[in-house]
């Protein structure tokens, strides 16, 4: 591989992004974390807000967990806040991050990836990492075919062979700027390629890499309540473990009957007024189609295993940390909601 041409032409070509302009372990942190299976332009804002709100991993280890999601809220996949947060506390227990790989990956949430971008970009140390974007150029660059996953020590290896001493930073920023912008799954730009002179892969480079077929995602189907208090919305707060841990959103429940389903989590016999809609949300592993409806409570509710109920103002609910998925059941009930001058009784019991 042509190292130099890749350096030159990343020095000359990068992309302008908040955490390269003022570098540290923890911005890289959270950069990292944010990047996860999401895009550079969706992160930029929320990497921002999340900086002026928690500036050094001491502002972030001492606020609350729950604080963190809200600044999160949107961006999905929410172990990455929980372990971002659980990652600056153990800094603190530290006295510091780790200057090594090794210390770095005893952190929450940071894998070999991970520690080769903070120890490469921020710390200055000769380290390799290899993402998504770095396996399809290795690939392509070697024509190799293999799926990466079955060959993923190997293309270690090859970062590792490729690196240039003291340079780490700029060249694996420089591959993972390449697989970003030219090198990409689809219609790859090969002429605009600064390594295209050592490149095996260039006349057919969407050949390589050739990925196994992703399994079929299974589909499921649940209710959500939307069950108004004159400005006032019922919010439910998830569990602090599994899926959505911590995050808040209407009442919801498994299978396709808002009676037999929330009815049933909560305790408590509804008045279904008329459907909302439906929502699709696909997760990682599961296509959730969720049934709107609006609702009242005949009687006092149980939390049925959310960590509490609340009546929160409608103007307040963008506030909480709530999940993408809440968001849109939200958003189909705003959609359809008609201007309602009766006010419900609410029960007393629950907090506001």
């Amino acid at each position: 591989m042509d190292t130099d041409a890749l350096l030159s032409w990343y020095r000359q070509s990068r992309r302008t992004m908040p955490w390269r302009e003022e570098v540290s372990p923890y911005r890289t942190l959270v950069s990292e974390l944010m990047l996860q299976q999401t895009r550079v332009e969706t992160v930029i804002p929320y990497f921002e807000r999340f900086m002026r709100s928690f500036p050094t991993e001491v502002a972030l280890a001492e606020a609350p967990l729950e604080r963190v999601l809200e600044h999160w809220s949107g961006l999905g996949y929410y172990s990455r806040a929980r372990n971002l947060h659980a990652a600056a506390r153990k800094v603190m227990e530290l006295g510091g991050f780790p200057k090594t790989v090794a210390g770095l990956l005893e952190l929450p949430g940071v894998g070999p990836y991970t520690a080769g971008a903070i120890a490469s970009i921020a710390l200055g140390l000769d380290a390799p990492l290899v993402d998504g974007n770095v396996e399809r150029v290795l690939c392509r660059h070697d024509a190799r075919a293999e799926d990466p996953v079955r060959i993923k020590k190997e293309l270690w290896e090859r970062a590792t062979t490729l690196l240039p001493k003291g340079q780490a930073s700029d060249f694996n920023q420089g591959l993972m700027e390449l697989g970003a912008t030219i090198c990409t799954p689809s219609s790859p730009r090969c002429l605009f390629c600064p390594i295209r002179s050592t490149c095996r892969g260039h006349d057919a480079p969407e050949r390589y890499p050739q990925k196994a077929p992703r399994a079929a995602v299974p589909e499921a189907r649940a209710c959500a309540l939307l069950v108004r208090d004159g400005e006032k919305i019922l919010m439910a707060r998830r569990p602090l473990s599994g899926l959505l841990a911590g995050l808040w959103e209407p009442p919801m429940a498994n299978g396709e009957e808002p009676q037999a389903s929330v009815g049933t989590r909560l305790g408590v016999q509804l008045r279904v007024q008329r459907p909302v809609g439906e929502v699709l949300h696909v997760f990682t592993h599961l296509r959730l189609t969720t049934l709107v409806f609006e609702a009242e409570l005949a009687g006092t509710p149980e939390t049925g295993g959310y960590l509490e109920l609340r009546w929160v103002p409608e103007a307040e609910v963008d506030s909480l940390a709530l999940s993408t998925l809440a968001r849109k059941l939200l958003q189909a009930h705003a959609a359809k909601a008609k201007p309602r001058k009766r006010r419900v009784p609410r029960d007393p019991e629950l907090p506001s």
